[in-house]
């Protein structure tokens, strides 16, 4: 009898556009505005929304969202059908998108314009899969009158497009321009000594650097990847978490904390993937 377990890739990919959840002074929830999310087979997800509000906290002009997931050669897949190629032998190719145009927060913080571009690509025997980004983007990024120029390490990930090729680059030394790329497990400033990798998991940046594009803002601080603002909260910007499988990127992520509380997200992509069983 065939095999009826055949080892195939599992395909993984997924990007979300807006999201809040406002906790105080009362609770108010925005579900999730753009959502494409691929199957086991792979295939093609896309979602577009419109203008949207929730109450005074959270606005935007246009969401755009898409996953896809093939084999690289279209002839191959179909060679898996006659069971001429076996279901797992063709390279695999997974791409999934985020865009956000004109979101306001409290009306005092703008973003023109936010996006997530991430490549998977099927590993090869034992190695992991090559995950790069394309196509992020972070542009008209305003907090009240002032503006924020920001400066995204987009080269960096794409040599360093495995976790095994991350941990190399860093136990060589990292030059200073990228050496706050690997952020510390214990969530303090600066460049991570060690390669903090907690549970399988590096958090990253893909923030080079963020700066006053203009006059300062008077009370707003700047540290790192995060823009504290007072009497508002904080503004994380390109997020990213790296497993041996695995690339989740948030470009811009809200903690509120002031006279209200909650959580907005704009701009997310994770993608991965393996054969099972595995080899």
């Amino acid at each position: 009898m065939d095999n009826l377990q055949p080892r195939r890739y599992i395909f993984r990919g997924h990007a979300s556009g807006v999201s809040a959840h406002i906790r105080r002074p009362q609770d108010q929830l925005l579900p999730v505005q753009g959502c494409s999310s691929l199957p086991v087979i792979g295939g093609f997800a896309e979602n577009k929304v419109g203008p949207q509000r929730l109450d005074k906290w959270v606005s935007f002009d246009a969401v755009s969202t898409s996953a896809r997931g093939d084999y690289v050669d279209p002839a191959a897949g179909v060679a898996t059908t006659t069971g001429a190629v076996a279901f797992d032998a063709p390279p695999t190719e997974t791409r999934v998108k985020s865009e956000v145009h004109g979101l306001v927060i409290l009306g005092r913080v703008h973003v023109a314009h936010a996006a997530v571009g991430l490549i998977s690509r099927s590993p090869i025997g034992k190695e992991q899969p090559v995950i790069t980004l394309e196509g992020n983007i972070l542009d008209g990024v305003r907090i009240d009158d002032s503006r924020l120029a920001i400066t995204l390490a987009e080269d960096f990930y794409q040599v360093c497009d495995t976790k095994d090729k991350l941990a190399k680059a860093h136990a060589a030394g990292l030059p200073p321009n990228h050496a706050h790329l690997l952020l510390p497990l214990d969530g303090s400033a600066g460049a991570a000594t060690a390669f903090p990798e907690g549970n399988g998991t590096v958090k990253c940046t893909i923030v080079k650097e963020i700066r006053w594009d203009g006059e300062p803002h008077p009370t707003a601080t700047i540290h790192g990847h995060v823009v504290h603002v007072p009497n508002f909260g904080k503004i994380y910007f390109g997020e990213l978490y790296i497993t041996r499988e695995s690339r989740r990127l948030t470009m811009v992520r809200f903690q509120l904390g002031s006279d209200l509380g909650g959580e907005v997200v704009a701009a997310e992509g994770e993608t991965n993937g393996g054969t099972w069983p595995p080899i």
